[in-house]
């Protein structure tokens, strides 16, 4: 009997220490949005991106929502003293913060979305080609337009939103030389009354295709197009399903690749302080399918948007935006 004990405490004890070494190895996430997880585009396509890297690599995760330009610091910095392996900062007012804390926490590897900023030994971003999937939007949106003029809506000028902007006005140019691009800027990334405005006043002047770029800002706009009977484009998250009959497609922004290529290139201690630039060649951006409206878009249509991806992954795109 004693024998029998002694081997069942011994299986014990190493069943013990294996499940003490798991939890041990186990990388600990955080992510810092600047809106909620629910704005269906830039902060549910991070939030997704993390559970799904949370189920694939068994991460224990964190995320706080709604986080201010003012509580970015504070925010990074909690998640960093609670010894999480990795701190993600979702948007370019991550940026800085990161690149002043990061030295302090070297055990912690600092990633931002959205920003262009690296430093040794443990700072690292991942930005993805905005220009370019707005380029693609812009074509699909002069395509379809019936009026001539097509509209874009912003929450504020930073920089991927105006690479956005940019990139949509020179491919629906490219479609459609004399279409009529209206753009304007929210002032707020999370002003959805203000959104749906600006959005209803560009109908009004004859826009039925619109896109918004921005957090909550943009349910103003998918508000607005829905209630008026015109075409949007959505960016960033593929948010159809709320909109099934006004949402031709999406130029969609894999900030799930983003976060899985960042948690793969650190698990095989690969990942190295540069920044990350992903387009459609690495399936950084995409465009969705155009579903209800596949049957309304010809397939000498269909091909030209296949052919124009296929060339901006060859290079032979030249009116692309350049990248701020």
């Amino acid at each position: 009997m004693k024998r029998i004990l002694s081997t069942a405490a011994a299986a014990f004890a190493v069943a013990s220490i294996a499940l003490v070494a798991h939890a041990q190895e186990q990388l600990k996430v955080a992510l810092v949005l600047p809106g909620p997880i629910t704005d269906g585009t830039f902060n549910t396509a991070a939030y997704q991106g993390l559970k799904a890297a949370e189920a694939k690599y068994k991460l224990k995760i964190a995320f706080q929502e709604n986080t201010t330009f003012a509580q970015s610091e504070s925010a990074m910095l909690q998640f960093a003293r609670e010894g999480y392996d990795v701190v993600i900062g979702h948007g370019f007012q991550f940026a800085d913060p990161a690149k002043k804390i990061h030295k302090r926490f070297p055990k912690t590897w600092f990633i931002v979305n959205t920003a262009k900023v690296a430093e040794a030994p443990n700072l690292a971003s991942f930005d993805n080609r905005w220009g370019d999937g707005g380029y693609v939007a812009g074509y699909v949106a002069a395509m379809v337009s019936k009026t001539g003029t097509i509209g874009h809506i912003g929450g504020l000028p930073v920089p991927v939103i105006q690479e956005y902007n940019e990139g949509f006005d020179r491919g629906a140019k490219r479609f459609k030389p004399d279409i009529k691009v209206l753009s304007a800027y929210v002032g707020s990334f999370a002003d959805i009354a203000k959104g749906k405005e600006i959005t209803l006043s560009m109908i009004e002047r004859g826009a039925d295709v619109v896109t918004a770029t921005g957090n909550e800002s943009v349910v103003g706009t998918i508000q607005a197009a829905k209630e008026k009977g015109v075409m949007a484009i959505g960016t960033a998250f593929d948010s159809a399903q709320f909109a099934p009959d006004t949402i031709v497609t999406t130029a969609v922004v894999r900030f799930d690749l983003n976060i899985d290529m960042a948690i793969g290139l650190i698990t095989s201690k690969k990942i190295e302080p540069k920044n990350y630039l992903l387009g459609f060649q690495e399936n950084g951006v995409a465009l969705a399918p155009f579903r209800n409206f596949d049957g309304k878009i010809s397939a000498e249509n269909k091909a030209k948007v296949t052919q124009l991806i296929e060339d901006i992954k060859a290079g032979k795109v030249a009116d692309l935006p350049k990248i701020r």
